[in-house]
């Protein structure tokens, strides 16, 4: 059987543009897939993050420590290199799209041409004609085969396995070079130095790891009220203000004057410690094991040692994490009759107060390029879990009791590594969470949104937001700080300058204090935004701000507290030193701090 050659009507204004579309489709993705390939291959190749101009100056800044200058213009060099490499990560992201949009309007118009047929001629029994019906089977084929190998090598190069910002963040201080072991954390976490001597505590007896003992009756979880006399998770009951007197402004970590105790932790963490009835819990944790710790608030003693291992979809190969946050980032929580711990693999346990596991669940690991540090939340019989991640993020609500999912809400935000802020209002409550673009209200009892406010765009988000007379708080690096009204969700003031990046602020009566990454602390008009002063310090803080009687406690990384009254001008009271490296958020409770470094914990009392 002959095959009859249809001859194309070229003439048509239709073939014309459809033709037209084609070619543009086609070229447009090939100069996309181009721009990405030329995007990686230079961003690989320079590497701005440890670029040799960016290493000269850390080079002269070890002989020159006092140079302030030389300072300020390495700490503007690294934001503006990792500022370029998301940007980047962003091209290539969206790249992919428009180059994979491209390639199906691409073969769209390419089979839409086979329509546009003339008169056939009359066929010409001596001329054999080519089997149009293989030819286009073959010309599909290779037109998706083509698309598809594009997309997947632009996919390849656009999503790199491993990010070149897995490293610290400059740590510009003295002493700063070379850089320690490990870091301070993204929400919590430190460094340490040399050990006190106190016979009493030195030498903390520390329980070996358990067996996992069978499940645990639950009884009624905590009042508000219980709740506002302990520290029951990351920044107490109430968004930093302690509830504390007579707390201590004077200690010395390296001879020990003021310590009352120190407790080595076994595993390190950058979680801050929560304290509940006499007992203070921690978790820690490296690439292979992951713990909680119970420690007596009184002797310092470890009480008990708990592994979370062995969980249903736990990997068994640990997460990439930088030494920013590591594995134990994220603070524990409590509702009172059971404590709660999550790591950097997305497990995620519950022991009771005797350290007895009640259950655990594997969350899946978390896709976030520094690591997952967003500390958990406890609202009546509910576990609150921030999960943002680069895709599938969520928040969701756990039944404490037995672990079982109530609801959960989807999030596609991206990464973040703030955490969830529990907001009483008059009549009802609210959980909100931060995150780029957008800050984002929703029920705690079944996960609805209630409002978002776009305030938070191309930011990364680590501060966690933080509420006052009726006003809420959020802040992020490459963003603005903002100041939004509860009632009617509208910003009331803005600010671009002096914003904390990864502390979070506190409001102790009309000021807003924040501690702020690069060094330096910070003091707003809490209602206007007015900025009323900087005090300048050596070092960065990653730890955020805790109150008590009108005075604020703010340690930096470096180990040193710096403790002063807010005011229009800053009243500095006292800056004593822990002795090792710290950026754990401080817990008070009664008359004593309880302060996390990079090997130990200490209480700190009169």
């Amino acid at each position: 059987m002959r095959i009859v050659e249809y001859q194309k009507d070229t003439t048509a204004l239709a073939y014309q543009v459809v033709r037209g579309a084609a070619w543009v489709s086609g070229t447009f993705s090939l100069v996309v897939c181009i721009l990405i390939i030329a995007n990686n291959l230079s961003l690989k190749k320079s590497d701005p993050i440890h670029s040799p101009a960016l290493q000269a100056l850390i080079e002269q800044f070890k002989t020159d420590k006092n140079n302030q200058a030389l300072r300020q213009e390495i700490r503007e060099l690294d934001q503006i290199a990792r500022k370029a490499f998301f940007t980047s990560q962003h091209f290539n992201r969206l790249g992919v799209y428009m180059m994979t949009g491209g390639l199906v309007v691409f073969v769209i118009a390419i089979k839409s041409l086979e329509s546009f047929n003339g008169v056939p001629p009359f066929p010409d029994a001596t001329d054999p004609k080519d089997d149009l019906v293989e030819n286009a089977t073959w010309a599909r084929k290779s037109i998706t085969a083509i698309g598809l190998v594009l997309v997947g090598f632009s996919l390849m190069i656009a999503l790199p396995w491993k990010s070149t910002l897995d490293v610290s963040p400059l740590d510009l201080s003295e002493g700063a070079f070379p850089p320690a072991e490990a870091p301070a954390g993204a929400t919590d976490g430190g460094t340490a130095v040399s050990a006190v001597e106190n016979p009493a505590v030195e030498k903390a007896e520390i329980p070996p790891v358990e067996s996992v003992p069978a499940l645990s009756d639950a009884g009624p979880v905590a009042s508000d009220a219980e709740r506002l006399e302990n520290w029951p998770g990351f920044l107490g009951p109430r968004f930093g203000l302690s509830k504390a007197a007579g707390l201590p402004v004077k200690w010395d970590g390296k001879s020990g004057e003021g310590i009352l105790w120190k407790t080595p932790i076994p595993l390190a963490g950058f979680s801050s410690p929560i304290i509940w009835k006499g007992k203070i819990y921690l978790s820690g944790a490296d690439e292979k094991t992951r713990e909680v710790y119970a420690i007596d608030a009184e002797s310092g003693k470890i009480l008990w040692r708990k592994p979370v291992g062995d969980l249903p979809g736990s990997p068994s190969k640990p997460p990439e994490v930088t030494d920013d946050t590591g594995y134990a980032a994220a603070t524990m929580a409590t509702d009172g009759v059971r404590v709660f711990a999550i790591f950097a693999n997305g497990d995620l346990a519950a022991f009771d107060l005797d350290g007895n596991r009640v259950w655990g669940k594997n969350l899946g690991v978390p896709e976030n390029h520094y690591g997952y540090s967003s500390s958990l939340v406890v609202y009546h019989n509910l576990l609150l879990v921030q999960f943002d991640q680069e895709e599938n993020g969520f928040v969701a609500g756990f039944d404490g009791a037995t672990g079982e999912e109530t609801w959960k809400t989807p999030r596609k935000f991206g990464t973040s590594w703030s955490s969830p802020a529990l907001i009483h209002l008059a009549d009802h409550e609210e959980v909100v969470l931060a995150a780029d673009p957008a800050v984002v209200s929703y029920d705690p009892d079944n996960g609805k949104e209630l409002w978002r406010v776009d305030c938070l765009e191309r930011a990364e988000v680590a501060p966690t937001p933080t509420f006052a007379n009726g006003i809420l708080y959020v802040s992020a690096d490459y963003a603005k700080m903002s100041a939004i009204d509860m009632k009617t969700h509208e910003i009331i003031w803005e600010n671009e300058e002096l914003m904390p990046g990864v502390s979070t602020p506190i409001v102790v009566g009309e000021y807003l204090i924040s501690g702020l990454t690069d060094g330096g602390i910070a003091c707003h008009n809490a209602k206007t935004g007015e900025e009323l002063w900087l005090e300048e310090t050596d070092y960065g803080f990653y730890a955020s701000p805790i109150a008590s009687e009108g005075v604020v406690y703010l340690m930096d990384m470096g180990g040193n507290m710096h403790i002063f009254k807010p005011g229009p001008e800053f009243k500095a009271i006292a800056t004593p030193t822990l002795g090792e490296d710290a950026t754990a958020t401080a817990a008070a409770l009664g008359g004593g701090l309880y302060l996390r470094g990079k090997q130990n914990l200490y209480r700190i009392g009169k």
